[in-house]
């Protein structure tokens, strides 16, 4: 997993929460940039196929930035 934090919250009990995992911290877009290079990451490592950019708006990269230490990726 790329995440200590996701790992972390996924190897723990959820009783309170009732399996569910929220990021209070992360705005949805956000957290849906994070998930979407996570899956870049992991479908391009050890690729043979030519890979793409991977583009981000300039106006999200400080959030990018900060979402990605919380989540330790």
């Amino acid at each position: 997993m790329l995440s200590g934090t996701i790992r972390a919250m996924l190897s723990g009990q959820f009783v309170e929460s009732g399996g569910e995992i929220t990021f209070k911290e992360l705005s949805t877009p956000i957290l849906e940039r994070v998930i979407q290079y996570l899956y870049y990451k992991v479908r391009y490592t050890n690729s043979d196929e030519k890979i793409p950019e991977f583009d981000i708006n300039p106006e999200l990269v400080m959030d990018l930035f900060m979402a990605a230490n919380f989540l330790e990726c």
